[in-house]
């Protein structure tokens, strides 16, 4: 695999089990490559077998089946085109769900909106370094599925196996994500199940509609941002969920929750030792505010490489004290233009890595 590159797959098939078969096809390397890291990497958070994993992970598939019987069947598809069993390529789509202990460190991510009114060119701006396992940097994927009917065409950053993750479609829906970590955790519907429903909205009230009306299981920050000049966090549990404007035109948000849960506790701050969130958040909201009325896509990704704190900083670095399986670092460094219909990106740091462009054509 080229680790400096990330694969563009482009899937323009409408029946939802040919198009995960294509997908399977396609990205079947990095599939295997990322179900040996997640062995592992579950075999130590959750200290089970894989096939007791499995069959943990059951009940969740009757979830998705409800909500969404299409994408069930797309990874099915998915399953058969990567030769692998079903259940495999099922536990990539719900990997925070069955992760999900209070007792383990958790994962990283900054994310930031600018509304026209705020950036250089009048451009609507989304962003985010999302922090990972460093094990699956090199196993994601660009998709680029086609429109279907009613749901517009989309471009998703995901790992390899994923229905979908951080993107934007041709209505000028996009969406960046946090994981929030809560005490209260259930069966329902996995988050990354939400994330591809997001990306095929056309309305902004419709994703709204697919974060708040749904059973959800995983606690997450959903950023959504809209190419007519609007965006919203959703910080949600499984319980709870808070919607959450834009304050002087700009979003911000890290891995806590803004607004205190009635119904549950934010375990982050209780669980991690080395508790970045806070400064994170607010040294993305200092960069923002310092460049009100001059952020463009250059500015953003300037805020998205700094190193305050390091390796504790926006753009995430190994940190010398953790064993090799608990690494958590940034994978990916995006910023979207929702009104141009552009994204740069940058595969890992952004203080090192290459940015790329894509301009989309819709």
């Amino acid at each position: 695999m080229n680790s400096k590159s990330v694969p563009v797959i482009e899937l323009n098939q409408t029946d939802s089990k040919q198009r995960g078969q294509a997908y399977g096809e396609a990205a079947r390397e990095r599939i295997e490559a990322i179900l040996a890291a997640y062995r592992e990497i579950f075999h130590r958070i959750t200290c089970e077998t894989w096939q007791q994993t499995v069959i943990r992970g059951a009940p969740f598939i009757l979830k998705a089946k409800a909500f969404a019987p299409d994408l069930v069947e797309e990874i099915q598809g998915i399953a058969e085109g990567a030769n692998r069993e079903f259940e495999d390529v099922f536990l990539l789509n719900a990997r925070s769900e069955i992760l999900f202990n209070p007792e383990v460190l958790t994962p990283e991510c900054t994310s930031i909106a600018a509304l026209p009114e705020v950036t250089k060119n009048d451009d609507m701006l989304l962003a985010q370094n999302w922090d990972w396992y460093k094990e699956v940097l090199n196993c994601q994927v660009i998709l680029k599925i086609g429109r279907r009917e009613e749901k517009p065409s989309m471009v998703t950053f995901t790992e390899a196996g994923q229905l979908a993750k951080i993107g934007m479609n041709a209505a000028g829906i996009g969406l960046v994500v946090n994981n929030l970590i809560s005490d209260q955790p259930r069966v329902g519907v996995p988050w990354i199940f939400l994330t591809r429903r997001i990306l095929e909205s056309s309305h902004l009230a419709q994703a709204l509609g697919y974060v708040l009306n749904t059973p959800r299981a995983h606690s997450i920050n959903f950023l959504i941002g809209f190419a007519d000049g609007e965006a919203v966090n959703l910080e949600t549990s499984p319980v709870e969920e808070h919607v959450l404007w834009p304050e002087n035109g700009i979003c911000v948000h890290t891995n806590h929750y803004l607004v205190p849960g009635k119904n549950f506790r934010d375990l982050k701050s209780l669980r991690n030792p080395y508790l970045s969130t806070y400064l994170r958040c607010r040294r993305a909201q200092k960069g923002m505010i310092e460049l009100m009325g001059g952020i463009d896509v250059d500015a953003i990704q300037n805020i998205l490489k700094d190193h305050m704190d390091k390796p504790f900083s926006v753009c995430a670095h190994q940190n010398p004290a953790v064993e090799q399986l608990e690494q958590i670092v940034t994978c990916l460094s995006i910023v979207m233009n929702l009104t141009r219909r552009q994204i740069h990106y940058t595969l890992g740091n952004p203080c090192r890595g290459e940015v790329q462009k894509l301009d989309l054509e819709w």
